[in-house]
């Protein structure tokens, strides 16, 4: 009895490294099996909470030409440009119409396909600066630190753009000074016929909203679109504006 009563500690101490062991190679594999980010994302600030809609944005595989159609190698080249998908209404559900973005980067800029299905393609707004977003139109906000830069743009290409600090005022006097160029299949402004769609190319310069052009820089941003339907009312979908809202990784 005494022997066995010498031997126990022993014993157990000897099925402690085992388990111990065991785990350790576990826990091994199971880190080694995550899969990793393809790009790391620049956190900040305490208690930093990585957003659910990230878009991990590629370098243009080729040229774009701003001319309102997405046939250039830049968006059909590989890789693929990175995809919004469908716009979400507010109960969560795809938005209707159908409202999408794409997206690449490149040469100093940002650059984005905004589509927009639409049976009735409305849009008033003339002047720059002016207020698009009583027309059909595509907003996008992009985010750094306390830092808004807001872009609206219509199926006339007109834009209208904006920067707010903090709880401020949104300033119009900033001009992100994009590139724009439009397409539309249907007829502006004429409810008598139906009309199917309009794209928006658009190339926003990265040091407009504080990016150097760096894979791995990464900018918050959100995106929505309100369309005046033909039966009457306003339609708006969007992407990224949970909490925390949406990212743009660039790759």
């Amino acid at each position: 009895m005494g022997a066995l009563r010498s031997n126990r500690p022993a014993f157990v101490v000897a099925v402690a490294a085992v388990v111990a062991l065991v785990a350790g190679l576990t826990a091994r594999h199971l880190l080694a099996a995550r899969p990793k980010p393809a790009v790391p994302v620049t956190k900040s600030g305490p208690g930093w909470i990585e957003p659910e809609e990230v878009l991990h944005v590629p370098h243009a595989p080729g040229a774009i030409l701003l001319d309102g159609d997405t046939d250039d190698k830049g968006w059909t080249g590989n890789p693929p440009p990175a995809r919004t998908h469908a716009f979400l209404a507010p109960n969560g559900a795809p938005a209707r119409p159908f409202s999408e973005i794409r997206m690449v980067w490149g040469d100093g800029y940002l650059y984005l396909s905004l589509y927009a299905a639409d049976e009735d393609i409305e849009s008033r707004t003339a002047d720059n600066d002016g207020p698009v977003w009583l027309d059909d139109a595509f907003r996008v906000v992009f985010t750094r630190g306390d830092t808004q830069y807001a872009i609206e743009v219509s199926p006339r290409a007109v834009v209208t753009d904006s920067v707010r600090h903090g709880d401020g005022k949104w300033d119009y006097a900033w001009t992100a000074g994009v590139h724009v160029s439009k397409e539309a299949d249907g007829t502006i402004n004429d409810p008598k016929d139906k009309d199917e769609e309009w794209v928006i190319e658009m190339a926003v310069p990265l040091e407009s909203i504080g990016l150097e052009g760096k894979p791995g820089e990464s900018i918050g941003f959100t995106a929505s679109r309100c369309d005046t339907l033909r039966t009457g009312g306003r339609s708006c979908g969007s992407w990224g504006e949970g909490t925390p809202p949406g990212l743009v990784v660039l790759e």
